[in-house]
């Protein structure tokens, strides 16, 4: 199992959804999740940006853990959860599991810990991408909750959470690690690999040399202009 990390915008759905058509890992969308419980508290929490009940979260990711492991036949206990919520689990082809927007803050990660869900949890990448092509990605995508209010929220949320996280987890034992999010989304998810395969997860081999203008952004990320919201 591991766990995709970044700030609002960063790309972490995008490149949990390639890793599972690509190697057939089980994507597990935890926003999604949440949204279909239909619980008006949660719903109304990510809307406007804010962090969502402890309780409530680790309940969802523990069901779909559960489902996972479950003795009665994981295949057929994660098709019954796509059947559910068809739009945030990936019919698994694999063991491997890619946990998306989960843990969320330090008393989630706690709660991997206290549970034992640490010890299946194998590395934690890290998207980092510039605030300012965030932002710019956040306009593009036109979601509803995609406030100016909200981003800020949630921006403020997730820096300070994730240095205890990452903190926490290494010292459990965790791999970790940090991928520049900028740039097309095959160059991400080749970089992404880059650190599985290091970790052994994925077939190591000689990724294919991108151009000289996409290493140099690589290299040398620059700032974008954070858009107005007023036009």
């Amino acid at each position: 199992m591991i766990t995709l990390f970044g700030a609002p915008g960063s790309g972490k759905s995008e490149q949990g959804k390639l890793l599972s058509q690509k190697y057939g890992w089980e994507w597990v969308d935890v926003r999604t999740i949440l949204l279909n419980l239909h619980d008006e508290d949660i719903t109304r929490a990510l809307e406007i940006g804010m962090s969502v009940d402890d309780d409530k979260a680790t309940e969802a990711v523990q069901r779909i853990l559960q489902r996972a492991k479950g003795g009665g036949g994981r295949r057929a206990a994660i098709i019954n959860s796509v059947r559910v919520f068809p739009s945030f689990v990936s019919e698994p082809k694999s063991r491997q599991i890619i946990l998306d927007g989960f843990p969320a803050d330090h008393n989630q990660v706690k709660w991997m810990v206290d549970n034992g869900q640490i010890k299946d949890l194998q590395g934690a990448i890290i998207l980092q991408v510039p605030r300012g092509v965030i932002w710019q990605r956040l306009v593009q995508r036109k979601r509803v909750d995609d406030t100016r209010a909200a981003i800020e929220r949630r921006e403020d949320i997730y820096d300070r959470s994730v240095t205890g996280m990452v903190r926490t987890l290494s010292m459990n034992g965790v791999k970790i690690g940090y991928v520049n999010g900028v740039g097309e989304p095959k160059d991400v998810l080749e970089r992404i690999e880059e650190v599985l395969g290091d970790w052994g997860l994925v077939p190591k081999k000689q990724f294919a040399k991108i151009s000289i203008q996409r290493e140099r952004q690589r290299s040398n990320i620059q700032e974008a202009q954070i858009p107005d919201f007023n036009q």
